[in-house]
């Protein structure tokens, strides 16, 4: 996915693509796992969708649910939801933060040509 050791550090236009497309790849995992969690408010505990929403993505940033569970089963949802969120949103800051890493290690170990290194 990213370039090898022997290959030059990637041309800055083709750098802010891959950093695109790592966005688009966060945000597309973003909403999906929102959806779940909207999904399952509204299946749990019958919230609309505003307020299944606002549920989902303050849990998944860590400030906790708007609306008091009053079931069971939506309790036990927003313990898995909030578990699982975790995990999501470290996968979202590694998809986002791999070619920034990757770009500031490669160009420290980037072979330079002999002619470059005598001037």
């Amino acid at each position: 996915m990213f370039e090898r050791r022997h290959q030059s550090l990637l041309p800055v236009p083709l750098f802010v693509a891959r950093m695109g497309k790592s966005l688009a790849i966060a945000v597309a995992i973003d909403v999906v796992f929102l959806l779940a969690g909207a999904l399952g408010f509204r299946r749990f505990e019958g919230l609309d969708w505003p307020d299944a929403l606002l549920n989902a993505g303050l849990v998944v940033t860590g400030n906790g649910p708007i609306t008091r569970m009053q079931t069971a089963p939506g309790k036990v949802f927003l313990l898995i939801y909030a578990i699982v969120g975790v995990v999501v949103f470290a996968a979202v800051i590694s998809v986002v933060l791999a070619p920034v890493l990757h770009r500031a290690l490669h160009a420290f170990h980037v072979d330079v040509p002999d002619e470059e290194k005598r001037s």
